[in-house]
Formats: structure tokens, sequence, C-alpha cells
């Protein structure tokens, strides 16, 4: 798995909407926030995303894109942003490019796990957040890094 120093691998994956989004053309504008959930419209993944939501502003206020990446296909990620009000690019990752590219381990081989990380604008992951049942820790800690990475 990626640790912090390593740089981001470029992925491109389809969002909720059928478009390709390409993680290099954040290169030298914005910092980003990728954060892999298993499962659209369970409990926790819930949780996790609508914390990213009533952060989303604060994350926008420190030049931060949120983006988050599960396996479920386009239009169960469409439906997942359109019911929970999410403003924020949601992947799908059917073929787990994202997952491998990033190293994410499957729990017991089965279950995605749930963790975030912080790229700043350059590509350089600043911060890997791990808790597969800690849903507001992920979004504390991004947004604690990301706070970071703007004093510097």
């Amino acid at each position: 798995m990626l640790k912090p120093g390593d740089r981001a691998p470029d992925i491109a994956l389809p969002d909720q909407r059928g478009k390709l989004f390409q993680l290099s053309a954040l290169l030298g504008k914005r910092n980003a926030v990728l954060f892999f959930y298993p499962r659209a419209n369970s409990g926790v993944c819930i949780m996790e995303a609508c914390s990213f939501r009533d952060h989303y502003e604060e994350f926008a206020a420190e030049d931060t894109e949120v983006i988050g990446i599960s396996n479920d296909g386009q239009d169960v990620q469409f439906r997942f942003a359109k019911r929970w009000k999410l403003p924020f690019t949601l992947l799908s990752d059917t073929d787990d490019v994202a997952l491998h590219a990033f190293g994410v381990h499957k729990w017991m081989g089965l279950i995605r796990n749930r963790i975030t990380f912080v790229i700043d604008k350059e590509g350089v992951v600043r911060a890997v957040i791990e808790g597969r049942f800690q849903a507001e820790h992920h979004v504390r800690e991004a947004l604690k890094a990301v706070s970071e990475e703007s004093g510097v």
C-alpha cells in the first residue's frame, strides 16, 4: 500500500455521470482526498460519504477535491450521490484498477478496506488514514492533513 511520501499513481475511471476522471488533471491545481469505501448505500459508507458532504466546503476552502471510490457501477454511484446529495465525484472501480494501483488490500480477501489518501498538488501522498468502521475519523484526519499542507 502507498505511504506518505510516495507518488500517487495516475488513475482514470468513470465517475457517477459516466465521464472519465483522471487524477493527473488535478496536478498543480488542487489537492485531493481520495477515499476508498466498500459499498455504496451500506451503513458505514453512508456515514462516511455524508460526513465528507457535510465538511465539503471546508475541503473546498483548502483547495481540495474530494473523490470517493468503490467497485459499484456508475449507475449505483449516480443513485448514491443523488440520494445523499453528495457534491463530490464518485468513481466506479469495477475492475479494481485503482485498488491495485494504490495497493489497497481487501479485508479477508473479500471486502474493500476503508482507506483515505490525502494527495498534495504535486501528486505526493501526504497522509494515509485507515479504519474500517471509523467513518468520521477519516474526514477529521483528512481535514487536518489538508489544513497542515496548506499552512506550509
